[in-house]
């Protein structure tokens, strides 16, 4: 049986300052951005190997806005959602997507939209990033968030890791070739009834480059250390991400 999601069409981020922000992430990704329109409003977007990040204008809070999946039948997934609880908000939505209540998806801002294949602008130099590995959901009672994911949204559940040492459970859910992570504070839980973005993880083929030319660009960018999973390294862009907490991630 086929899935309900295929993919992870956008990553929507609010941001205070279009242009400037713009500016930052043509050098983050090494992708030309493209302005246009979403969902009424002006941005700027960026279309990576597998997914697109979407720079929305907002006098509101910057940073992680919402997650936009990628549907093979989106008439089936619009029929399922009251079907398993889940609202959809008429007025936020149309014939091609389907703006989800988050009253009903645990508070994220989650959204449904016609699959598409998912080409980038360009092929990646060295230093690009090449797309996103994974995008990470802080919840405060992982079994609901994982009911959310894995039982009303169909993602299918690869890992379910609770490790003192990170003061932390982790659960990770494959959604086309990347991975929608839930982190759960151990020491310091979080309300039970919310789950809240918490950041990105970016695909580099080269860490060493990336993390070189990230640093002539001005970023503040840590050094590469070792990742959690093993085979992989791992550094964090601290500024100029407008909101969004950003790791950079390769795999040997």
């Amino acid at each position: 049986m086929s899935r309900m999601i295929s993919q992870l069409d956008s990553v929507v981020v609010h941001v205070n300052d279009l242009a400037a922000a713009a500016v930052d992430y043509v050098a983050l990704t090494g992708t030309c951005g493209q302005e246009g329109e979403f969902r009424g409003g002006p941005s700027v977007s960026f279309q990576l190997a597998n997914t697109r990040l979407q720079l929305v204008e907002t006098a509101e809070r910057q940073g992680l806005k919402q997650l936009v999946f990628g549907c093979p039948d989106l008439d089936a997934a619009r029929r399922r959602m009251p079907d398993v609880g889940i609202e959809i908000i008429d007025d936020e939505s149309d014939e091609g997507f389907l703006s989800l209540n988050p009253k009903t998806t645990r508070s994220v801002s989650l959204a449904l939209t016609a699959a598409r294949d998912i080409e980038s602008n360009r092929p990646p130099s060295a230093e690009a990033l090449s797309g996103l590995d994974h995008v990470v959901v802080a919840s405060g009672d992982g079994d609901f968030t994982s009911a959310l994911l894995s039982g009303r949204l169909q993602l299918d559940m690869r890992l379910d890791l609770t490790n003192e040492n990170w003061d932390a459970r982790l659960m990770f859910f494959r959604c086309g070739d990347l991975i929608v992570e839930v982190y759960q504070p151990l020491s310091k839980p979080l309300s039970p009834e919310r789950d809240r973005f918490f950041g990105l993880s970016w695909r580099s083929n080269n860490i060493e480059a990336t993390n070189r030319e990230l640093r002539e660009r001005g970023f503040d960018v840590s050094d590469i250390k070792m990742g959690r999973k093993p085979g992989t390294r791992v550094c964090t862009v601290r500024d100029k991400t407008h909101g969004v907490p950003t790791l950079i991630l390769s795999k040997d």
